[in-house]
């Protein structure tokens, strides 16, 4: 899959690589993704995408997938 905004956005709030990461990259299988860098990913996704992510939606943002689909809820189209 091609690099897109949003693995620049993770990878760099993660310190991992953007180029490692995929779909199927989550909390369960990346090492660096821990509590605080998850909330460091929800304002950074915030900031890049101009978009503001409730409490609820926050909860279920433990995957790459999942992000993506959040970012589709709040009308933001990314390459599959």
């Amino acid at each position: 899959m091609p690099e897109t905004l949003l693995e620049e956005v993770v990878g760099s709030v993660l310190g991992v690589s953007s180029q490692s990461l995929s779909d199927d990259s989550s909390s369960e299988n990346v090492q660096e993704w821990d509590s605080l860098r998850q909330l460091s990913i929800l304002l950074a996704l915030e900031s890049a995408y101009g978009i503001t992510i409730t409490a609820d939606q926050a909860l279920d943002m433990n995957s790459i997938a999942a992000i993506r689909a959040l970012l589709w809820e709040h009308g933001v189209e990314l390459p599959t």
